[in-house]
């Protein structure tokens, strides 16, 4: 019995020296690699530096540029979950389209930008010292057609883009001279923006303005000069006064404001001619919007951002929508345009179109 304690101890000795060699071979194996996201970032910076390269961006240092890679990143985060829980569809169509869904949302050239400092550069409604003129009631009785688009009739020329000039105003109220002038005279000028923007005292230039003093300086001076004649130059420079007095591509004589907060007002007004709008621009929806009817989130009562009515339909059975020309370039929206919901419940209409719109006279 003696005999078999060394024996036992032995073994023991052995099972143990045995377990810590076996212990510190496992232990120098390697530890399986936790998930990287390294090839995710890769990616995704490969996707940054071909958008820098399709828009032409340059950042002045590369502190910059990786404040706007994560700014990017996270508007492209945005975009895809946005996807992710909407059904995506076919785009809605260039011209009159027949069926529209609900928007969707893509990547554009304002994609380095957050919601605030997008709103700051590229939208343009100053609302101070605005005071909307009475309105001009048009007949309830007036013939008004289920669908309207001025770009079937030739009235409306092809997107601009105001670069960082709070400017809307002044092209919102160019493309609706351009369309009355097509209309009345059967001629498509593309009209100057510029002369308003360095000319118009009512407004402030590139730090905003407004649509219905833009229509007022025109009128007061009888017309307006073409865009080759005055091209845009996106910062506000010295008044033109020879080309602003003389030299007119287009006349108008006045300008009419719709009834406020009515659509039935807004759409007989369209029905006519192209009408300038003020909406509310600010959300990130907005500044991705990619196609299909918009319907929001938006702020009906806060205003900021001017565009051009130029047309609607009322499809028996389908969505109801405005076709609105924006000056953000055919890179944005549906070939630079917009299609808003028509005749919501709120008086107000779709991001507040409704609240102030004008148009020119002859």
């Amino acid at each position: 019995m003696a005999s078999s304690k060394p024996l036992l101890l032995g073994l023991l000795l052995f099972i143990t020296c045995l377990l810590q060699v076996l212990l510190a071979a496992a232990n120098t194996q390697p530890p399986p690699p936790p998930p990287s996201c390294d090839k995710s970032d890769k990616e995704l910076r490969f996707m940054f530096s071909q958008w820098m390269a399709k828009y032409a961006k340059h950042y002045s240092c590369p502190e910059e540029q990786e404040k706007r890679y994560q700014v990017w990143k996270g508007n492209t985060n945005f975009i895809g979950a946005f996807r992710s829980q909407t059904q995506l569809s076919s785009g809605v169509g260039a011209f009159a389209p027949q069926t529209i869904t609900d928007s969707v949302v893509g990547m554009n050239r304002f994609g380095d930008l957050t919601s605030t400092e997008f709103v700051q550069q590229f939208t343009g409604f100053n609302a101070s010292g605005f005071h909307s003129p009475p309105p001009t009631p048009i007949s309830p009785h007036s013939w008004q057609p289920c669908c309207v688009d001025w770009r079937s009739s030739g009235a409306v020329t092809g997107v601009k883009f105001q670069g960082n000039c709070a400017s809307c105003w002044a092209f919102a109220s160019a493309a609706a001279i351009e369309g009355l002038h097509k209309i009345k005279t059967g001629e498509l000028v593309s009209l100057s923006e510029q002369v308003m923007v360095d000319c118009d005292t009512g407004s402030f230039g590139c730090s905003g303005g407004h649509s219905d003093t833009a229509l007022n300086l025109v009128a007061s001076r009888g017309g307006i000069t073409s865009e080759e004649k005055y091209p845009y130059t996106g910062v506000q420079g010295s008044c033109d006064v020879g080309k602003l007095l003389f030299d007119h591509s287009a006349s108008v004589s006045g300008f009419a404001a719709v009834p406020p907060n009515d659509e039935r007002q807004l759409a007989l007004a369209v029905a006519r001619q192209p009408v300038t709008v003020y909406i509310d621009a600010s959300a990130q929806e907005f500044q991705f919007y990619k196609g299909g009817v918009y319907k929001g989130p938006c702020n009906p009562g806060s205003v900021n951002h001017a565009v051009t009515i130029v047309g609607y339909c009322e499809n028996f059975g389908g969505e109801k929508y405005w076709i609105a020309k924006n000056s953000w370039s055919n890179d944005w929206g549906e070939q630079g345009y917009v299609y808003l919901a028509k005749d919501v419940w709120w008086p107000q209409g779709t991001c507040g179109l409704a609240t102030s719109p004008f148009y020119p006279t002859v």
